[in-house]
């Protein structure tokens, strides 16, 4: 069965996330956290095939989190979703630790090729940030 948290401070995007990915994945077990605590304290109480975590919420946000996920649990996929241009804040979610960068204004079904991407261990961001990504390690080249 596939597991999946998702953190996010509005309840009605977690029930949005949550009917996408009920429509899409069966079986599947979602739980729900509500600020950057609750994120944290299920991440480490429960295994999670993906976690898909809003980058700003109270408590220090995903951005935060991702990395004491990440420090502790270095091989759990992270999907982060924002609001936020991704010109903003991929990259550096993506340098992070983040499996995938999705922005809230994107399409349901962007959300589905995304998760089945990371869970297929691929990366998910957009052309631009493939891009951006490609450019930065070619610089540390």
């Amino acid at each position: 069965m596939l597991r999946i948290l998702i953190a996010d401070d509005h309840a009605f995007i977690r029930k949005g996330l949550i009917q996408i990915l009920k429509d899409e994945f069966t079986p599947i077990h979602i739980e729900e956290a509500e600020d950057t605590q609750a994120l944290l304290k299920q991440a480490f109480i429960q295994s999670w095939d993906l976690i898909i975590s809003d980058i700003s919420m109270p408590g220090g946000g995903g951005l935060e989190a991702l990395g004491i996920i990440k420090e502790k649990l270095p091989e759990q996929l992270i999907l982060i979703l924002s609001i936020y241009p991704e010109d903003q804040y991929a990259l550096r979610v993506m340098l992070a630790g983040a499996a995938g960068y999705l922005n809230k204004d994107a399409a349901p079904e962007d959300l589905v090729t995304a998760v089945k991407k990371v869970l297929s261990g691929e990366k998910y961001v957009t052309p631009v940030v493939a891009e951006q990504m490609q450019q930065g390690e070619q610089r540390n080249k």
